[in-house]
């Protein structure tokens, strides 16, 4: 069995993944701040109530208000289409580097 070592690979697999976890990142935050954008307002508690949680290698984006599924149902007149598939069709049209 042959076996070829190049020295920097693991220098340069380990800037892939910084690289990797930094543009994960960007794209979660930007995509809290299209759903806060998107949140309807009346007195600020669904807007106030996004946060972006980070698991090892994982970031989730989550809203624990009670009445946030209505909302994401289009209960509400400023968000008939709800939340969430707007912010995905919007965050999806940009382009990360």
């Amino acid at each position: 069995m042959l076996q070829i070592r190049v020295k920097g690979t693991r220098s340069v697999a380990r800037s892939l993944e910084r690289e990797k976890d930094s543009l994960v990142t960007k794209i979660a935050e930007d995509t809290k701040s299209v759903a806060v954008q998107k949140t309807p307002i009346d007195q600020g508690q669904a807007r106030r109530g996004w946060r972006l949680e980070s698991s090892f290698k994982m970031k989730k984006i989550v809203n624990r208000v009670p009445y946030i599924d209505l909302l994401e149902k289009g209960r509400s007149k400023q968000a008939p289409n709800g939340i969430l598939g707007p912010t995905i069709r919007e965050i999806s049209k940009r382009r990360y580097k």
